[in-house]
């Protein structure tokens, strides 16, 4: 078990520098068109479609970092509200759920990338696949961070992931 946590927190240290480097390119890109576009009157023809694609990546790939990370988007009043093991309970069930589906949305992308491969972007002319890749990486990322959760909930006795509970804590401290 400590292996394969400590193998998905390496892999999400690379995932993040992954991400990072989206973000610091995509940020470089869409300066570069503006600059282009309203200062020397040239247009890129490519640089929207190529931000929009690393903009996609940087959300399927985040996505699994916040999942592992505890920081996806949450109605945490009614966990908050229950008994610590009706808690582990609960998120443990959640998690699976959101397994069910991220197996859905692994297996339908992987069929989507199959169905747009033959098909080209018109602005960098690369095959859509590349685009459309990014919905089984992410997928398998989350799949791969929600068993790490799992594994986390189980071998911990109170894990307290909420941020209402971190506020309260805050709160008290002061």
């Amino acid at each position: 078990m400590k292996a394969f946590m400590k193998g998905v927190d390496i892999m999400n240290k690379v995932v993040g520098i992954v991400v990072g480097s989206m973000l610091a390119v995509m940020s470089v890109i869409i300066v570069v068109q503006v600059f282009c576009r309203f200062v020397i009157d040239y247009p890129l023809t490519w640089s929207e479609e190529a931000a929009r694609y690393l903009m996609v990546y940087t959300v399927f790939l985040g996505a699994s970092l916040a999942l592992r990370n505890h920081k996806m988007i949450a109605i945490e009043i009614v966990i908050e509200s229950v008994k610590p093991k009706v808690r582990k309970v609960l998120r443990i069930v959640v998690m699976l759920v959101s397994l069910v589906f991220l197996f859905m949305l692994l297996f339908k992308g992987m069929d989507m990338v199959g169905i747009v491969g033959k098909q080209s972007s018109a602005g960098i002319g690369v095959s859509m696949d590349i685009p459309y890749m990014a919905i089984p990486i992410g997928a398998a990322l989350m799949i791969i961070n929600a068993i790490a959760v799992i594994i986390e909930f189980l071998t911990t006795d109170d894990l307290d992931t909420s941020e209402v509970s971190e506020a309260l804590k805050a709160g008290e401290q002061l």
